[in-house]
């Protein structure tokens, strides 16, 4: 099923289906429960109110109170995918969720399915307080971007200029859509988040949704693409006109399956 087809359905309805999984193998909607609240930063009685109000699945996330920082430490493969190589933001924290049901459904005791914090950093950067594993650990000191060019220009410099590069090209291709940070990233909205990009260690990551990925597939094969994610390595010269393409593609049909 399409990511956004995922984020569209009512959150109710898939919080009974996850009960039920649960439920069937001996497990109780209190464990249920606490499993979603940990993961999330939700109340019970917030919860209640999401599946009162039929909020969407994608919207239950992205409103999420404190989604949980031990999360990350979730591995191993859900629904035929592993959980950790997910790259849509918003997709793995819901596999999250369901590697945990699937988890509790399987009998694991909860205090292995809520996972506990990870050993203590080597290294503690004297700038910014932020912890790490490795000593000098390459990262961005300072507070967390509020713009795209707050966020362009707390990359590394040599990966700037592809960066404002893309989004030169987006702008240009979908002037009226709003600029905005969403999930850590460059997203241009319009009703619903249409594209977004960001830089990895060795590509930058072009986020447009899996409808649009299928639609250019064949002007695609020269690139890694997953469901709804497009690589752009820095080894290549980029291809913006087709960035500029896709980008009215996603506005063109920001609509559908809404």
């Amino acid at each position: 099923m399409d990511n956004e087809k995922v984020f569209q359905m009512n959150f109710g309805k898939i919080y009974d289906a996850l009960l039920n999984k649960a439920t069937k193998k001996g497990r109780t909607k209190a464990e249920v429960d606490e499993v979603i609240c940990w993961l999330t930063g939700y109340g019970t009685e917030d919860m209640e109110k999401a599946r009162a109000a039929g909020l969407c699945y994608g919207d239950f996330f992205r409103n999420a109170p404190a989604l949980n920082p031990n999360r990350t430490l979730i591995k191993g493969v859900v629904c035929g995918v592993r959980v950790e190589d997910i790259e849509d933001p918003l997709m793995r924290e819901i596999r999250y969720l369901d590697k945990l049901i699937d988890e509790l459904a399987k009998g694991r005791p909860m205090e292995k399915i809520l996972r506990k914090q990870e050993e203590p950093a080597m290294w503690v950067c004297p700038k910014c307080g932020r912890s790490f594993r490795r000593k000098d650990q390459d990262h961005y000191c300072g507070k967390a971007p509020e713009t795209i060019e707050e966020y362009i220009l707390s990359q590394p410099e040599e990966t700037q200029p592809y960066l404002r590069q893309i989004n030169d090209a987006i702008k240009a291709s979908i002037p009226e859509a709003k600029e905005k940070i969403s999930w850590s990233m460059p997203t241009y909205w319009k009703g619903r988040n249409l594209i977004q990009f960001a830089a990895s260690k060795r590509h930058i990551g072009l986020y447009p949704g899996p409808e649009a990925v299928e639609a250019f597939a064949g002007k695609l094969t020269d690139y890694k693409t997953s469901k709804g994610t497009i690589q752009l390595p820095y080894s290549k010269p980029l291809p913006l006109e087709l960035i500029g393409e896709i980008a009215a593609w996603c506005e063109a049909n920001s609509q559908k399956n809404v």
